[in-house]
């Protein structure tokens, strides 16, 4: 956790566990400072735990760190929890203020009976191995010194010092699931084993070693590949357990935000694995992941709106590296065709709602010496344009219908019939 002598920041609320984690770092000899964050949750009592902490810096001479946020505005901005948003705004203040000041661990409080009560949440919720193994002792520049002592200990040991603190009174509250667990649950534990907590830590550090274990094979098993051109099919002929992390590794190399990811998706992945399954599925944050030609891949594709057309537009389409110009073109004017080239009688166009699209479910094309209309995904089909490729395809329509679909053609109805034309040309994919 930390080198004998090396600099440390303790997250200091107030509470007995803070208070404890300042004085056993102090004792111990590390150059510890404070930092304390006022979330404006309490009224008068989040006051007086800032006036406390303020004072107890003074009396044991740390350097103290002291700043408030209005967590509940906060919560309103981002649509998460009070209690999500006040974590999250304090830890990434606590690593602000680490960074400015040079520092590069941060002391959390964490007990062992915070990691039983995380651990029972995690199991009432369905978890994984991960969950169940609790809060990690270190995580990146986090580290938790109290994490195998109980809360007694804590409070003991603070007895024998004579050092007071303050009490939260939102900790009192059945309100909160966490307090829930840590007033009934709990409790109930102990009378079948008053060791739980050590039984709970000893069963975290087995997890995570097997959990480690596992995650290093799955990491082997996936090689140097990368999620945008994708992993071999057969790569994942693994052991469920494996297989799982593999899948999780490759959502974490393409980017997708973890805590968005539930079982659900790594469900909708492992479909995608089998013989005859789905081929694509939807991701969080606009991702998806596509089985194709023997191979797994996740790209990144956000929601793309239609684009108004007008004669002399060009621009990019999207995010994406296509560039569209439509142009008027005069009868008998010259211009080079390519095959990313498309002209359109004038006369059949509707300018008022002339856009470009991605495909949408039900498009109809009628192909030039085709005997009928055919759904475009079955015209993409015997293409065998891939479905990846699908998606970033354009489409051109009106309010009649489609025009041209990028790589599969115009409509019989649109072709030119002598008079003025309209030019679609596409640069790049």
């Amino acid at each position: 956790m930390l080198r004998p002598g090396q600099p440390v920041l303790a997250a200091l609320s107030g509470g007995a566990d803070s208070v404890a984690l300042v004085c056993v770092l102090r004792a111990l000899g590390y150059p510890v400072r404070a930092y304390h964050l006022n979330h404006c949750l309490r009224g008068e009592e989040s006051e007086r735990d800032a006036d406390f902490v303020h004072s107890l810096c003074i009396k044991l001479d740390v350097p103290l760190t002291l700043e408030r946020e209005d967590a509940t505005a906060y919560a309103a901005q981002t649509g998460e929890s009070v209690e999500t948003a006040a974590r999250k705004l304090r830890y990434a203040r606590l690593s602000g203020c680490a960074a400015r000041q040079g520092i590069t661990r941060i002391a959390t409080a964490h007990t062992a009976d915070d990691n039983l009560e995380t651990m029972l949440f995690h199991l009432a919720r369905g978890t994984g191995t991960r969950g169940m193994a609790g809060i990690p002792p270190v995580r990146g520049e986090i580290v938790r010194p109290l994490w195998t002592a109980t809360r007694a200990e804590v409070e003991a040991y603070l007895s024998g010092l004579g050092q007071d603190f303050v009490v939260d009174s939102s900790n009192l509250s059945l309100d909160y699931t966490r307090n829930r667990i840590r007033h009934t649950v709990v409790p109930a534990l102990r009378t079948v084993n008053p060791g739980c907590t050590g039984a709970a830590i000893r069963l975290a550090e087995q997890l995570r070693r097997d959990d480690d274990a596992l995650c290093i094979l799955a990491e082997r098993a996936l090689g140097q590949g990368s999620p945008s051109e994708g992993i071999a099919l057969a790569a994942f002929d693994q052991l469920p357990a494996i297989q799982s992390r593999m899948l999780t590794a490759l959502l974490r190399r393409a980017g997708v935000p973890m805590q968005q990811v539930s079982e659900r998706h790594i469900g909708l992945m492992t479909g995608l694995l089998a013989p005859g399954g789905d081929r694509c599925c939807n991701l969080p944050a606009g991702f998806r992941a596509y089985r194709e030609q023997g191979r797994l891949r996740i790209l990144f594709e956000p929601e793309r709106a239609s684009v108004p057309l007008f004669d002399g537009f060009r621009g990019r389409l999207w995010d994406s590296s296509t560039i569209l110009t439509v142009n008027t073109k005069k009868p008998g004017e010259v211009f080079h065709k390519t095959c990313d080239t498309f002209l359109a009688d004038c006369g059949t166009i509707h300018f008022g709602t002339l856009a470009v699209r991605p495909a949408a479910p039900g498009d109809r094309l009628t192909l030039p010496g085709a005997r009928g209309a055919r759904q475009l995904k079955r015209l993409f089909a015997d293409l065998s344009v891939p479905l990846s490729v699908r998606s970033r395809l354009a489409v051109i329509a009106d309010q009649n219908g489609v025009i041209l679909a990028q790589g599969v053609g115009i409509d019989q109805s649109r072709v030119p019939r002598g008079g003025k034309i309209l030019e679609f040309r596409f640069e790049g994919l």
